[in-house]
């Protein structure tokens, strides 16, 4: 027993000094996470107890002005690549929901994808405000190159019928746009230069976990972050959708006489048009519940662990790694610090990852200074009232109030069902981060390395379509397609 003994104890020693230089570091990480964190809650909820007028102000107002605003033309822009599943539900349920008249839809089709192109041209036949705008290259490109190949289109269809565009409003072929969002963004633009509406993903069985991490994180970031974010220092990330432009405003900052307007080679158009926007000092607003109206759009996310890794790989490479490649560090320290929320998500998706690596060590060394109890005296693990104990002691805290958060914002969109399974997601939410971040280091620093483009990695979509329904579940009625 003797040998068997010293070698566990061998194994015990090494383990401990690992654990506890691993421990350092990811409890000072945490520590650091999880103050900064709760900075922001507490601004969020300051402001909403004793000063609700700033998160009520805009919810306030009397729904009749949206009537009264007279409209202006708005072209919506949807992007799409092998989508003839869906799109053609899409527009149809957009064109007879919508609530305006002053608008039009511009569908970016390749001429190699004939199926996409025929279910649009099929939906435009009974609904004359629907173009496709077929491009000149075969596809797929990234979506960028598709948006500005769409707003070529709205460029030669004025010149050939002299409507004038004053707002552009990004979709996507999934999306259930709501009846009254062009009302809400046509009567803010121009007074601000771009509106981002809420995105709540619909609801999906619960056994679709991954997917429901997707509404776990937009219901908290779209009812807390982004609300702080827009009264704290006034750049609110565009989400890609719901998101409505001052046409005149993004062109001017486009290149090339705007056949550049987004740049094709970000991975997010969307972040980095709104980023521009925010470096030029133009006026964003988030806009929850305006007019008192649950407003937002709605879609399905990605359902299998490897599709939301390739989607998240995608957002993070984009928002962390090109945006600070291309614009550095700029701004006031308000500005800074939101440019440093978004680009830390690579770094704090792998320190997460490893606290449960942590956990896990914590666990099998208990066990085993267990085991060799009978033999010799071990200390604990983390002896009690040192540094670490302390540092663990506000971590494990932090993490119950992070988990008290989730659910709450979850339980006001979901339901209070919802919100608790949300706080059990929290470790697949993790996990599913923590492989995108390791996919976007990878990926990002391989395409560097070798010069080579970074590859845009498409998403499968679906769209509800038994009797327009949007709250049924996926498995009951789908359309879904490699875009």
């Amino acid at each position: 027993m003797l040998p068997v003994y010293d070698f566990l104890l061998s194994v015990y020693d090494t383990g401990h000094a690992v654990f506890y230089f691993a421990t350092y570091v990811v409890a000072v990480f945490l520590l650091w996470n999880g103050i900064e964190d709760l900075a922001v809650d507490f601004y969020y909820w300051i402001h909403t107890i004793f000063f609700p007028k700033w998160i009520e102000q805009l919810r306030g107002l009397p729904p009749s002005k949206l009537h009264t605003t007279p409209e202006k033309p708005i072209a919506v822009f949807v992007p799409a690549w092998h989508e003839s599943a869906v799109i053609g539900h899409m527009l149809e349920r957009a064109c007879s929901t919508i609530h305006y008249k002053a608008y039009d839809i511009f569908v970016g089709v390749y001429p190699n994808d004939p199926e996409t192109v025929e279910a649009v041209n099929a939906v435009s036949k009974r609904f004359p405000q629907v173009h496709a705008v077929i491009g000149p290259n075969p596809g797929p490109s990234t979506k960028a190159d598709n948006l500005n190949q769409i707003h070529q289109g709205m460029r030669q269809y004025e010149n050939q019928t002299g409507i004038r565009y004053d707002i552009i409003l990004m979709h996507d072929s999934e999306d259930i746009i709501h009846p009254m969002s062009l009302k809400i963004v046509n009567h803010f633009v121009p007074e601000y230069d771009m509106v981002q509406l809420p995105v709540f993903p619909l609801e999906v069985p619960q056994r679709e976990v991954v997917a429901w991490t997707y509404a776990d994180e937009f219901a908290e970031n779209h009812l807390k972050d982004l609300v702080v974010r827009q009264h704290f220092v006034g750049f609110v990330p565009s989400a890609g959708v719901g998101t409505g432009y001052n046409r005149w405003l993004i062109e001017f900052i486009g290149t090339s006489f705007a056949k550049n307007m987004f740049a094709r080679a970000s991975l997010t158009e969307d972040y980095d048009i709104a980023l521009r926007l925010a470096m030029g000092k133009a006026k964003i607003l988030f806009l929850h519940q305006p007019f008192g109206l649950e407003v937002a759009t709605r879609a399905y996310f990605p359902e299998t662990f490897t599709a939301a890794v390739r989607q998240k790989t995608r957002w993070l490479i984009g928002i962390c790694l090109q945006s600070w490649k291309n614009y550095g560090w700029m701004g006031d320290w308000k500005f800074k610090f939101s440019l440093y929320r978004d680009r830390k998500a690579v770094l704090s998706n792998l320190v997460t990852m490893l606290a449960y690596v942590v956990l896990f060590l914590f666990f099998a060394l208990e066990l085993l200074r267990w085991v060799l109890e009978e033999y010799h005296e071990l200390d604990p693990i983390i002896r009690p009232y040192t540094v670490l104990w302390y540092i663990g002691l506000v971590t494990t805290t932090l993490m119950i109030w992070r988990a008290v958060h989730r659910f709450y914002f979850v339980s006001h969109v979901y339901g209070w069902f919802a919100g608790l399974m949300g706080v059990l997601r929290l470790p697949v939410s993790n996990i599913v981060n923590f492989m995108a971040a390791f996919r976007a280091v990878k990926q990002y620093f391989h395409a560097t390395r070798e010069n080579q483009p970074l590859k845009w990695d498409k998403t499968e979509h679906s769209f509800p379509t038994v009797h327009g329904a949007v709250g049924a579940t996926r498995n009951a009625f789908k359309s879904k397609q490699v875009a």
